[in-house]
């Protein structure tokens, strides 16, 4: 990932002036005084107000409310008595980095503006108060000291391998940690994410229309979402986690989206190589019986409208090859009847090892006469798998076949239907295949 430089939200264009950033609190030190009683109703008209009536009550309550606090305002002539304690144990406690403190004299042309800086005021006022003015320079002290509390956050989430991103309640970018290279930056150094869409900056578009589609479900019910993406890298395939969670205004309305992006490609792929093993057969590389049976079982209720074929196939004689020429031998016979069955079929089919020499193949899409050519060629191919070595005549299949939906509408009736068949091969020479039919129930007995 590119480490995205220049990008931060403290550039947000001011709204009316006269509006307060949030209804967040603004916390009064003594400014109930008959001498200030006209700038605390110019207050209150625009902010939740707290009263307080020393320097520690002030304390103890930002202790205890901090993130409900835009700003606290002090009467100079407290704090001049106090040395200005309250600013130092403000300046001294991190949790307390985002609230701005606002020094306020009652006195016109006072020489405190000097002193209350100093000891870090972030803002001076004093008579005569303009009520526009003084709600503009609020607002913007708070605005300011958001954004430079933020740059410190930003800095920090920038040394995470995390990439976290903002998004507002259009799902346009605001804000991104990092720039990962799936983006389609065109090549500009001056490039930004700020203001754009994923479906415009992102060049694998099914996933940008995923993403777009999780956001707007997620701003209409304000319920986060985690998920996993496939992406093609430049280096192959990666594998993202996304996280998003909806961020609440004030009111509790959805206006916008934190997400979280981790790369998991090594979490996923050995997650998906050990889901691969549990459902295939580790010697010839076919499903297993459990995943075979439950592949075919689904894709007979997924295309209901289309034909198929089952084959039931066995390997003949083969405890006779295991006794007669070795463990070895044997795992070299299946190995090589997987291989027939993964290199027979073009198109659409799901084989799998379903016991020792026992195998089993549905073939969709697909007419009973091809099926039966099909097995005619698999069984060719048995035969002379190993010619001219000593395997070469102890080595055959035998096939039963039956077909959706003529002989069974269930993955149950179709097993029934080519065991009848397989049977009747095993019980007639072996070495031959053999389609159901409804004389077959009674042979079967």
């Amino acid at each position: 990932m590119q480490i995205l430089e220049n990008e931060n939200i403290s550039n947000i264009d001011d709204a009316k002036v006269v509006q307060p950033i949030a209804k967040r609190k603004l916390v009064l030190v003594q400014i109930n005084n008959p001498a200030l009683k006209k700038f605390r109703a110019m207050l209150s008209e625009e902010y939740p107000i707290i009263d307080v009536d020393s320097e520690n009550e002030a304390l103890q309550l930002v202790d205890k409310q901090h993130d409900n606090i835009s700003a606290i305002l002090f009467n100079v002539e407290l704090c001049k008595q106090s040395g200005f304690w309250l600013q130092k144990k403000l300046n001294e406690d991190k949790r307390f980095v985002g609230i701005p403190n606002i020094a306020v004299s009652a006195v016109e042309n006072s020489d405190d503006y000097i002193p209350c800086i100093e000891a870090g005021a972030n803002e001076y006022f004093e008579p005569p108060f303009r009520k526009e003015l003084i709600m503009l320079r609020i607002n913007n002290t708070i605005r300011g000291k958001d954004s430079a509390t933020f740059s410190e956050v930003e800095k920090i989430l920038k040394e995470l391998p995390s990439n976290i991103y903002l998004k507002d309640a259009e799902g346009k970018y605001v804000f991104a940690t990092h720039y990962w290279h799936h983006l389609h930056t065109e090549g500009d150094p001056n490039w930004t994410i700020r203001g754009k869409t994923d479906i415009e900056i992102r060049e694998d578009k099914e996933n940008a229309k995923k993403a777009m589609e999780s956001d707007k479900e997620l701003l209409r019910t304000g319920k986060g979402t985690n998920y996993v993406i496939k992406e093609q890298g430049k280096d192959g395939v990666e594998y993202l986690e996304l996280i998003k969670r909806p961020v609440f205004d004030e009111n509790g309305n959805v206006n916008g989206i934190i997400a979280l992006i981790n790369n998991v490609t090594e979490i996923q792929s050995l997650k998906l190589e050990l889901e691969k093993r549990s459902k295939t057969d580790s010697l010839t590389g076919l499903l297993n019986k459990q995943e075979t049976e439950s592949e075919i079982t689904d894709t007979i209720k997924k295309h209901c409208d289309e034909r198929g074929a089952l084959m039931m196939i066995d390997v003949d004689e083969f405890k006779e090859v295991n006794d007669k020429f070795g463990h070895a031998a044997g795992d070299r016979v299946l190995k090589e009847i997987g291989d027939i069955l993964h290199k027979s079929f073009k198109g659409m089919y799901i084989a799998g090892r379903i016991g020792g020499d026992e195998f089993m193949v549905y073939l969709r899409d697909i007419k009973p006469e091809t099926a039966v050519k099909l097995a005619a060629m698999i069984s060719d191919k048995a035969r002379h798998l190993f010619a001219g070595e000593p395997l070469e005549r102890h080595v055959s299949l035998s096939i039963g076949l039956s077909v959706f939906p003529g002989h069974g509408k269930n993955f149950e009736d179709l097993y029934r239907a080519a065991d009848m068949a397989l049977y009747f091969v095993k019980e007639h020479g072996r070495d031959f295949y053999k389609m159901y039919s409804p004389e077959l129930k009674s042979l079967h007995g």
